[in-house]
C-alpha cells in the first residue's frame, strides 16, 4: 500500500551502525554528510542496547523521521525499541540499506547505497529535493521469553544457514551480498539431495494458526510480512486476506526436486501440496511449540517458552 508524499520532516534522527558491512567502509563521509542534514541529530549504534537507548530518546523528545542507516539487524534491533513499549506517535522510518544482506530494505523498495541515499535526504530537508517512496507495511510481533518485532522470522534449515554463514562464510572475508548468496546455494545443493545432512536437520515443532493445527518434523518454517526474500525468493503462496505470509516444509518432503523451484518463485499452489509436506497460507496469528531457537531479521534468539507470532498495525516505511 503506497501512500503521498511527505512534506520536509523538521525533526530527524538518523541511527548508524559504524559495523554495518556498506556503511563501514565510507563512514568517515557519511558521518559528514549526516551532520550536513538540517534538523538532523545523528547517534551511532551496533548493539541492540545502544540502538534501543538512541531511539527510546529520540522518541521522547520527538521525531517525525528516523532514518535507520545499517542491516536488517540494525533495523530490527529499531523496531524492537520503538514497539515494545509505543507509548508516542511512531515516526516514519526512512531505511538505508547500509549492512552485508539488507533484505528488508530491498523489499521495502531502497535502491540508493548509503552516501546518496543521505545526499538525497539532505536535499528533501532543504525542501529542493525528491520526497522519499512510502510504503504502509505491519511487523511481525514475537513473543518468547523476550519481545521482539521484526519483518523475517525463520528456524530449522533458516537458522542452520544463518549459522554457518556466520561460522564458515564470514570468516572468509566475503564481502556484500555475496556470501549470504554462496550460504543460500550451499542450503539449496543440501536440499536437492533430501537426505539426512547437518545443514537439513529435523525440527520437531506444534503449529497452530488461525483454526490449522500441525505437528511434524520440520525442514523450515518462516512466518514474514515481507514479500521478497534473499535474491527474489518468494516462498509462499496462501491465498488468505490474512497480513503475515506462513510456509513449513516437512523434514525429506515428497517430490522435493520437482516442487522447489516452484516453492521458491511464488508458484508453490501448482506443485507444493500439503500432502507431500509443504504447507503455506496467510495468518494473523502463529503458535509454536517445541522450537527454542529462531531466526529473527538474520539475528539469533533463544526462547524457553512457547513462541507466538502476530502482526502490528501498518507502519510507515520511507525508502530511496
Amino acid at each position: 500500500m503506497r501512500e503521498q508524499a511527505l512534506p520536509p520532516p523538521a525533526r530527524l534522527g538518523i541511527l548508524l551502525n559504524p559495523l554495518s558491512g556498506r556503511v563501514k567502509r565510507c563512514l568517515p563521509r557519511l558521518r559528514a554528510l549526516a551532520a550536513s542534514v538540517p534538523g538532523a541529530s545523528m547517534y551511532e549504534a551496533s548493539r541492540p542496547e545502544a540502538v534501543a537507548h538512541a531511539v527510546q530518546r529520540w522518541q521522547a523528545d520527538g521525531l517525525d523521521v528516523l532514518v535507520i542507516m545499517g542491516g536488517d539487524g540494525t533495523l530490527q534491533a529499531a523496531l524492537t525499541a520503538l514497539l515494545h513499549e509505543p507509548t508516542r506517535p511512531l515516526p516514519a522510518l526512512l531505511v538505508v540499506p547500509g549492512g552485508t544482506t539488507n533484505m528488508s530494505a530491498a523489499d521495502l523498495g531502497a535502491r540508493l547505497k548509503p552516501e546518496p541515499a543521505l545526499k538525497a535526504l539532505a536535499a528533501w530537508a532543504h525542501g529542493r529535493g525528491n520526497a522519499p517512496r512510502s510504503i504502509l507495511r505491519p511487523a511481525l510481533r514475537v513473543e518468547g521469553s523476550s519481545l521482539q518485532f521484526g519483518l523475517f522470522f525463520g528456524t530449522g534449515a533458516i537458522l542452520t544457514g544463518v549459522r554457518y554463514f556466520h561460522q564458515h562464510v564470514r570468516p572468509t572475508g566475503v564481502r556484500g551480498a555475496l556470501g549470504p548468496a554462496l550460504t543460500f546455494i550451499r542450503l539449496l545443493l543440501s536440499l536437492l539431495r533430501n537426505k539426512p545432512h547437518p545443514l537439513l536437520p529435523a525440527s520437531p515443532a506444534a503449529l497452530q494458526g488461525d483454526g490449522h493445527q500441525w505437528q511434524n518434523d520440520w525442514l523450515l518454517v518462516l512466518a514474514s510480512t515481507l514479500d521478497t526474500l534473499l535474491i527474489g525468493c518468494r516462498p509462499y503462496w496462501g491465498r488468505e486476506m490474512a497480513p503475515m505470509h506462513f510456509t513449513a516444509v516437512v523434514h525429506q518432503p515428497r517430490r522435493l526436486m520437482r516442487v522447489l523451484p516452484f516453492l521458491l518463485s511464488g508458484r508453490g499452489a501448482r506443485r507444493a501440496h500439503e500432502r507431500d509436506g509443504y504447507i503455506s497460507r496467510n495468518l494473523t496469528t502463529l503458535d509454536m511449540h517445541g522450537t527454542h531457537h529462531f531466526i529473527l531479521d538474520g539475528e539469533q534468539f533463544e526462547t524457553t517458552v512457547p513462541i507466538r507470532l502476530s502482526t502490528t498495525a501498518p507502519l510507515r516505511f520511507l525508502t530511496y
